[in-house]
């Protein structure tokens, strides 16, 4: 069974004791949790900081109210806590009763709620596992974002689709304002790619990827890196933001958004040449009439 071991303490005992007494109290309580250590009895502890440094909540008139100080002001205090294994009550009191914290002052000995404790373990493990799943599934998409610059580097109108859904939307930089499915998808990019220089990178920057069970979408920056460099397909980056789902163990683009702002003061496209700098055009006074 699992025991939770309240060690109580107070200001006159423990100040009144030199630096050297001190330091010599706790290496013989270390000493014995060493003991209950090697016995597969400790199964860990936290000790705390003086009741000057806590502050108390509590619900007044439907808020919560902060207090400075412990919830009950009592010459005792709580200065630590034991997680015991022990066969029974008695056994956790005999072993404790050992222990070198009883000489500065009294342990309170409850046993451990496995119940609910269960049930917080379960919840530990779930989200342990989110966040495996979602470092494994980040890494997947990641991934293929990777090959589809690749199969863009290449030309390759199949690997720059095959992992897009059958019914994707795109909403493009360029017109159309929208292209469903991935066989339209496709022709869009046979109508493009003719448009390109011989030579180019594909790169992304400040890609954040978020996920909620099958859902995934990521949103970043996006440009050509051509060859020559004054080929007008380098000329800014792009607003991208993807959504994948998750179809049949595998993920795919759903949707896909590309885009670059534009001036409203004189209704011309503004680039994006370097995204460090967040500029803007200068919109001048705002009038009413």
């Amino acid at each position: 069974m699992k025991f939770v071991c309240m060690g109580f303490t107070s200001d006159a005992i423990w100040d009144n004791k030199t630096e050297a007494e001190q330091l010599q109290a706790m290496e013989e309580c270390f000493a014995y949790d060493d003991e209950l250590r090697r016995k597969g009895q400790f199964l860990g502890g936290e000790a705390l900081q003086a009741t000057q440094n806590a502050v108390t909540l509590r619900i007044q008139n439907g808020s919560v109210a902060v207090t400075d100080g412990p919830y009950a002001e009592t010459k005792e205090y709580l200065g630590g806590i034991l997680l015991l294994e022990a066969r029974d009550m008695n056994h956790a009191i005999a072993t404790m009763s050992q222990h070198p914290g009883v000489k500065y002052g009294p342990f309170e000995i409850r046993p451990a709620d496995e119940t609910i404790n269960a049930l917080i373990k379960e919840r530990d493990n779930l989200v342990k596992k989110e966040s495996v799943n979602s470092e494994s599934a980040e890494a997947e998409i990641r991934k293929l974002i990777a090959n589809w610059s690749k199969a863009l580097e290449a030309k390759d109108v199949e690997g720059l689709t095959v992992d897009y859904a059958s019914d994707a939307v795109l909403y493009d930089a360029i017109p159309p304002y929208k292209t469903q499915g991935v066989e339209n998808i496709k022709q869009l990019w046979q109508n493009c790619l003719p448009y390109f220089p011989e030579q180019f990178k594909s790169e992304h920057r400040d890609l954040n990827i978020q996920f909620d069970g099958d859902l995934a979408f990521v949103h970043g920056l996006h440009h050509f890196v051509p060859t020559p460099a004054d080929h007008p397909s380098g000329t800014t980056w792009m607003r991208i933001t993807v959504c994948y789902r998750r179809i049949a163990g595998a993920w795919k683009v759903t949707h896909e958004h590309v885009s670059i702002p534009f001036n409203p003061m004189n209704n011309q496209a503004w680039m994006i040449t370097d995204p460090a700098q967040l500029d803007s055009p200068d919109y001048g006074e705002v009038t009413t009439s």
